[in-house]
């Protein structure tokens, strides 16, 4: 049992590591196969060249990542903002959708790219399409925190 806690800190600090790539890797793979996901507009799916939900440039999938906030705890999540500040996930995390005003400037933006909305359309409605809560969701009903601490633990027994 020699340096015991010093074993039991590297092996957790491991398997939290560890834990962190596998919700990386499920919160992606939901994203990458759309799920259970409303599809997309018409006019969406036209503009971009495909009817995948979430997936354009890359940029969401790019930023889904983990952080160790302090030694013994990690944050996974999505690690991005729009432009003007809207965290992205956080609107398709609402399972009922959000709805967003129509600004002045919005309704050009469309009336230029072929989207031409009525004069007394005054919001637009964006599906909800969850893929965090899911992830998680999944994450804990598979054990994987389970298993990978139980596996540190026996290393630390182990003396590795």
């Amino acid at each position: 049992m020699k340096k015991y806690d010093t074993r039991i800190r590297k092996n957790g600090t491991l398997a939290l590591h560890k834990a962190g790539l596998k919700l990386e890797s499920i919160i992606k793979n939901r994203i990458l196969d759309g799920k259970g996901m409303k599809p997309l507009h018409g006019f969406t799916v036209a503009s971009k060249g495909s009817s995948k939900p979430l997936v354009d440039g890359g940029d969401l999938l790019g930023s889904v990542g983990h952080r160790f906030v302090t030694g013994d705890a990690i944050v996974v999540g999505v690690h991005r903002k729009a432009a003007d500040g809207t965290n992205v996930a956080a609107i398709h995390e609402r399972e009922h959708g959000t709805r967003i005003r129509v600004t002045p400037k919005m309704r050009a933006y469309l009336h230029g790219q072929g989207f031409h909305l009525k004069p007394e359309t005054k919001e637009l409605f964006i599906p909800g399409r969850p893929f965090m809560a899911p992830s998680f969701r999944d994450f804990r009903e598979k054990g994987i925190s389970k298993e990978l601490f139980i596996e540190a633990v026996e290393k630390t027994l182990q003396g590795s």
